[in-house]
């Protein structure tokens, strides 16, 4: 793909914003031009169960890999009818390609146990050029892994994943998402619709990982070959340091509906602290009394918490509904406190333990009320404020993207955006490894 790239229409900008491609600067544009540029679209074809505990969702998708062959070293045995189908700018199966013939060897990086595949090989002359387009159409099904977010549980946004990378390494193989192909997602067919909404839109990542060095125990009692040689040696350690795999990853985003935590999580934590406060009615005389129902309350609601944590993975840090809880108990902590200290001063101030009206340790009680109560108002008036401002605000622009993306699909459908690309060679340029900007 040549640098007529950038002469593109500002809906397909627009429309490749949503498939940006993150490049590392480490690579050589040397390497990149001596790689095989290999175009991937995958298409989730339906996303199932998302554990949240274990962090995994089931997904079944279909991965699609593209890349050229001048015609002159496409040497596939074609039948008289094939050749005249794929002459006529039709596609034509390849049965048994990989057995004989170079591919880019994909396979899937996060994927969990046994994941099934179904792979078969395509080709097509592309009219531009006339290179010969190989297409690998791989579906896959099962497990993938996904690490899960949770600070805004349970008003979170997930991404979930698949990482497509090759055997070989990025001297050889580059992964760029399609640029003429873009990725999807079937939002119909999701069984987690209880729990979750999917998004429409979809993005793309693309980075690379080093691979790891090592040397194997045979190695070790060859130290004096390795001494006379050690010019080579190390020229042959640094190169291998700086091995590469290119790695594509598609994202798709499910928003959890979060109205089952909202009025069994939020909704329960909140009465069991407003029934904190109803201790402050009890007479005076009988503060003893308020002391039991705070201490009640303060294992009532830690029990609560256990029960809710059952359902989270162990995380090093606390989501928004931990927070919530916390808060909770420390507030009945405060008021178990306020009232054994208040307990203790009437048995000091006052002979029989009783209080008379307007006397200073009533005004004191009342006061501490305000100032417990107006804390617990603030607090809930700032926490309202960061729900909008930071986790609904993210899935609003969440739903802006996909307003969006259906805007730039339906002109791209209508044929508005010009879709041709000059190439100069059988591989795109690097400019085709560049972000796109809007």
């Amino acid at each position: 793909m040549s640098l007529s790239m950038c002469s593109m229409s500002t809906i397909s900008k627009g429309l490749s914003a949503f498939h940006m491609i993150n490049t590392d600067l480490d690579v050589s544009l040397s390497q990149i031009d001596r790689a095989t540029i290999v175009h991937v679209r995958l298409v989730f074809l339906r996303i199932g169960e998302i554990d949240t505990l274990n962090e995994k969702y089931q997904a079944h998708a279909s991965v699609e890999s593209r890349w050229f062959v001048p015609p002159n070293k496409f040497t596939y045995n074609l039948s008289a009818d094939d050749q005249q189908r794929l002459t006529n700018g039709r596609a034509v199966v390849l049965e048994k390609y990989a057995e004989c013939h170079w591919h880019p060897q994909i396979y899937i990086e996060n994927g969990l146990g046994d994941v099934k595949e179904q792979i078969k090989y395509s080709a097509k002359i592309n009219k531009e050029d006339q290179m010969i387009q190989i297409c690998e159409h791989r579906v896959i099904k099962g497990l993938f892994w996904e690490k899960l977010e949770l600070q805004h549980f349970p008003s979170d946004v997930q991404d979930l994943s698949i990482s497509v990378t090759s055997m070989f390494f990025h001297d050889k193989v580059i992964l760029i998402a399609d640029p003429s192909h873009f990725s999807g997602i079937n939002r119909e067919a999701f069984i987690d619709q209880q729990e979750w909404s999917l998004y429409e839109h979809i993005d793309t990542k693309q980075r690379f990982i080093k691979e790891f060095l090592f040397r194997n125990e045979d190695d070790d009692g060859n130290d004096d070959n390795y001494q006379e040689s050690n010019g080579q040696q190390m020229k042959n350690v640094m190169t291998a340091e700086d091995r590469k795999r290119s790695v594509l990853t598609v994202t798709c985003h499910a928003a959890r509906q979060s109205q089952y935590f909202f009025w069994n999580g939020y909704c329960l934590i909140l009465l069991i602290t407003l029934v904190s406060f109803c201790t402050f009615g009890i007479p005076l005389q009988y503060a003893v009394n308020r002391l039991q129902v705070s201490c009640t309350l303060l294992l009532t609601s830690i029990t609560f918490r256990w029960t809710i944590n059952r359902s989270l993975p162990t995380i090093s840090y606390l989501t928004s509904l931990d927070r919530y809880g916390i808060a909770g108990i420390f507030n009945l902590v405060f008021h178990s406190i306020w009232h054994s200290t208040l307990s203790a001063v009437i048995w000091q101030k006052t002979p029989d333990y009783h209080v008379p009206k307007h006397s200073w340790i009533e005004y004191l009680d009342h006061g501490m009320f305000v100032l417990f109560f107006s804390v617990f108002l603030v607090y809930h008036v700032l926490m309202i404020i960061w729900l909008y401002r930071v986790p609904l605000h993210y899935r609003k622009r969440m739903k802006q993207k996909d307003d969006q993306y259906r805007v730039l699909m339906h002109e791209r459908m209508k044929g508005n955006i010009n879709q041709s690309f000059e190439r100069q060679g059988p591989r795109p340029s690097t400019a085709a490894l560049m972000p796109v900007e809007i």
